[in-house]
């Protein structure tokens, strides 16, 4: 049956179903309903432009790269997105139907269908727990095939005499990616309201289909419900008076305000991370790359499409967005390539096909997502991405060795994401240096090393005393000096993140790049203030939540020794902060 018959009506309110997890022990039996065509769909990714003697795999691309390049790659880019966004709702290989799986409009897809005891407010994206970036990639890996096909039927349109150019362009076309943290800024091909590129049939200029989406049925749209129903596209910011606009201006401003906590986040998963569990999702006292995701989505957007788990997919930076993330993804498990996938079992928070209390491994099914033998995917099963065809700028795995890979992605991330080695180059200034403090054991390989302290906050709170999505700000004499992020699903349990305050301390009127430990933390306890605002802004008093936890947490940490390796940290020590209320929550 197809997805656009299925379609649940919902409330004007999603309301947050709470289900004892006591009461659901097991994950549901694989799913027998059938789609359109009569056999679930496989996510194998795409296969074309593979070379068939060094396994080299064609690359996903920089959007800015794409966008500045042209030529026949971005205009099948362009035209195959636009006619994905043309095909009908109700076909399950919509544009609307692939953006639907992850949350609205809350139905089946692919034939796997809500289980007895599944939340019927909910799609399936595993959001906050440890399946979140795994379930991301085949995800993604759909979408990207589905853009694929479009693109290599359009290249068969072209004239004979560029034909041969726009199918070899078509073979190695792969989903581009959004590098935020490297620059925050929206890429400037989603922008702008139109966009021309060469056409079968000669230079044309479209409608861009990277600017918004235009919802085909909006009486149907609308019964989503919810603020975001009231609109027939996607938006992200408006500017004032203006009805669906995209102001790509206020959502710029969103992002420079996170851009360095962006760039940190990144870079602290990278060098402080060394299991897939914590690097996976946001954990007490973990670090991982779900924060970062959570303020992109948030910043990138007032209060729009982007902000919203059930709406985001809608938006064309979705896709953009995550295969970032799963680019990232894909970096670490090189650089950590005798790391395991994650061997704990955790607790599922419930989604559209997984009732809550579901035990989850490496080893539960990636639902909706079917593999080439029509099996339900696993984390286990999309762990490598040349499953899928595909492989990164950064990412060499055909003609290197597994440690001259990890060897020369060190040096890309510090490129990329250490600020320039400003963190470093103060640490390892003579004005920084300082003696190591008496308490601490001997770390291994210490020898003569310079040995500073790197401090990171460590946040908690639950979901249900909150009004999501909001954000929970770290404020010190004004200066917001640490973000997370909270979306809107699940809307229970705990949320929790490990952010570093390394960079802050060394920044601006703080002075604290040559204070010892035994200043910096006091100073930290007497000025570390708390702020928490809803995603339009309003602030919400910390008072209303009883459960935030505060700590600071002070690693030994030696800075890296040259451009291929990164810092090393070691003992931890962990001091309580009290809830207090920042000045700015007033403003």
């Amino acid at each position: 049956m197809a997805r656009g018959r299925r379609m649940q009506r919902v409330g004007s309110t999603i309301v947050c179903v709470i289900l004892a997890a006591a009461a659901i022990a097991a994950a549901a039996a694989q799913p027998t309903a059938t789609t359109n065509s009569g056999t679930p769909i496989p996510v194998v990714g795409v296969k074309t432009g593979i070379d068939a003697n060094s396994g080299q795999r064609p690359a996903r691309q920089n959007i800015n790269s794409l966008w500045a390049r042209g030529g026949p790659q971005w205009d099948l880019y362009i035209l195959a997105l636009s006619e994905l966004q043309a095909v009908d709702e109700t076909d399950e290989l919509s544009y609307f139907a692939l953006a639907g799986i992850h949350g609205l409009p809350h139905s089946a897809w692919n034939g796997v269908e809500q289980v007895d005891g599944a939340p019927s407010s909910r799609g399936y994206c595993p959001h906050g727990e440890v399946l979140f970036s795994t379930w991301h990639r085949p995800y993604v890996a759909l979408f990207e095939q589905t853009l694929v096909s479009h693109a290599a039927r359009i290249a068969q349109k072209y004239p004979v005499k560029v034909a041969p150019t726009y199918k070899a362009a078509a073979q190695t076309l792969r989903q581009p990616y959004w590098d935020w943290a490297s620059d925050p800024e929206l890429p400037p091909a989603a922008t702008g309201v139109n966009v021309t590129v060469n056409g079968p049939n000669g230079v044309v200029t479209l409608r861009n289909p990277l600017y918004s989406y235009r919802f085909q049925r909006v009486d149907v749209e609308a019964t989503f419900g919810g603020s975001l129903a009231a609109f027939p596209e996607t938006w992200r910011c408006r500017a004032s008076g203006e009805a669906l606009a995209n102001n790509s201006t206020a959502s710029n401003e969103g992002l420079a305000h996170v851009a360095g906590d962006l760039m940190s986040d990144v870079y602290d998963v990278f060098t402080r991370t060394t299991t897939f569990d914590a690097m996976a999702y946001d954990e007490w006292r973990g670090s991982s790359f779900e924060n970062p995701h959570n303020i992109v989505h948030s910043a990138s957007s007032c209060s729009g499409t982007m902000s919203s788990i059930d709406w985001s997919a809608f938006d064309p930076l979705f896709m953009l967005h995550h295969c970032n993330i799963d680019r990232l993804v894909a970096m670490w498990q090189a650089i950590n390539y005798k790391t395991p996938m994650f061997t704990t079992t955790a607790n599922s928070t419930g989604q559209f096909g997984t009732p809550p209390g579901t035990a989850i491994t490496a080893d539960s099914p990636l639902k909706p997502f079917f593999d080439e033998n029509l099996v339900l995917h696993t984390s286990n099963s999309v762990a490598a991405i040349s499953k899928f065809g595909y492989t990164y700028p950064e990412i060499d795995d055909w003609s290197t060795t597994p440690e001259e890979l990890a060897t020369s992605l060190r040096a890309q991330v510090n490129g990329l994401y250490s600020h320039n080695q400003r963190i470093v180059d103060l640490a390892t200034s003579s004005s920084f240096q300082q003696p190591r403090p008496p308490h601490r054991d001997d770390q291994p390989g210490g020898g003569d090393q310079t040995q500073t302290s790197y401090y990171t906050a460590e946040i908690q709170v639950n979901r249900s005393e909150i009004s999501l999505p909001a954000t929970v700000n770290l404020v010190i004499d004004g200066l917001v000096v640490g973000r997370m992020a909270i979306l809107g699903m699940p809307c229970e349990g705990f949320a929790s993140v490990s952010l570093p305050l390394r960079d802050t301390l060394l920044q601006g009127n703080l002075s604290l790049q040559n204070m010892a430990p035994q200043t910096v933390i006091p100073f930290l306890q007497q000025n570390l203030t708390m702020e928490i605002r809803a995603s339009d802004g309003t602030p919400i008093p910390v008072s209303s939540t009883p459960s935030l936890q505060l700590e600071v947490q002070e690693l030994d940490f030696m800075p890296r020794v040259n451009g291929s390796t990164f810092p090393v940290f070691g003992n931890a020590t962990r001091w309580p902060i009290a809830i207090r209320q920042s000045d700015n929550c007033e403003g």
